[in-house]
């Protein structure tokens, strides 16, 4: 299982546009490409950051399976398309992405 986390900043006066968005368009495409099985989106609450970064509204976090390689390049050939359109209420400027490749799982013992 691996994870991409995406910190994003909604433009100037359209964070309820972005939130509507994510839920109702951006996310149901995102689970509609091969590999990816769950998404969620939280709001950014900073704790502790460097001097000089942008105040992030959204933290979106997407769980995919498989080749990680060949689920990003799935997600890749649609973003921008009919099936997986942007939205201008998305500063992306702003966005920060991470991929992490999982190395393998632990949980708690109960």
């Amino acid at each position: 299982m691996h994870k991409m986390m995406v910190l994003a900043r909604a433009s100037e006066g359209k964070k309820a546009e972005l939130a509507r968005w994510y839920d109702e368009r951006h996310i149901p495409d995102l689970l509609a490409v091969p590999g990816f099985i769950s998404a969620e989106r939280h709001d950014a609450v900073p704790i502790k950051a460097p001097d000089g970064l942008p105040n992030w509204d959204f933290l979106l976090i997407y769980e995919f399976e498989g080749d990680p390689m060949t689920a990003l390049r799935n997600m890749g050939n649609v973003m921008g398309s009919e099936k997986m359109p942007r939205s201008d209420a998305l500063d992306s400027t702003y966005t920060l992405s991470v991929v992490g490749i999982s190395q393998g799982r632990r949980t708690a013992e109960v």
